[in-house]
């Protein structure tokens, strides 16, 4: 595949069959790519104790793809697959640069996303960007475990104390 004309689609799947969609399209020789990472919401599979292993983006996985050389009419029609993204008629393109830093971001043993939380330290100015306080600031008190952050925040004219999950914070 010449490096330079190829571009990278955006592949809409059925629900919860992105690998089923990945399978097949890598069978008609297109180059696919499904970011895989640990759902940090969900600790464990329910049933053998392992971490829940999803897609980054769900629904979504991406092909790369020569449009003028292959043709992208049996994409749709893949099995799992539910159609290409498109702006208007124009097909989605996602820029090559995102595709390379997801990629850069794959743990080298697994394969998987790895999905951090923004790193901040004690002190820091921070803002909740989800949950029942998102769109407040307050400052990071300390690090109470892995996942979990002491915030003081201002609550009704008064500072207060939160925890909160540490994915859900950005550095101000």
């Amino acid at each position: 595949m010449h490096e330079a004309q190829a571009k990278w689609f955006a592949v809409l799947t059925k629900p919860r069959q992105e690998r089923i969609a990945q399978e097949h399209l890598c069978r008609q020789h297109y180059e696919c790519f499904l970011p895989m990472a640990v759902n940090p919401y969900q600790k464990r599979n329910k049933k053998n104790n392992t971490p829940m292993i999803e897609p980054l983006f769900p629904r979504y996985l991406f092909i790369r793809a020569i449009p003028e050389v292959q043709n992208l009419a049996p994409v749709r029609s893949t099995r799992g697959v539910n159609g290409m993204v498109r702006f208007g008629t124009k097909l989605a393109t996602v820029p090559k640069d995102v595709i390379k830093r997801l990629k850069a971001r794959r743990c080298a043993d697994t394969g998987l996303i790895r999905v951090d939380p923004d790193p901040v330290e004690p002190g820091d100015k921070v803002k909740v960007f989800d949950g029942p306080l998102a769109g407040l600031r307050g400052i990071l008190q300390e690090h109470c475990s892995q996942t979990r952050s002491i915030l003081l925040l201002e609550i009704l004219g008064r500072e207060t104390t939160v925890e909160v999950d540490s994915l859900l914070m950005q550095k101000l």
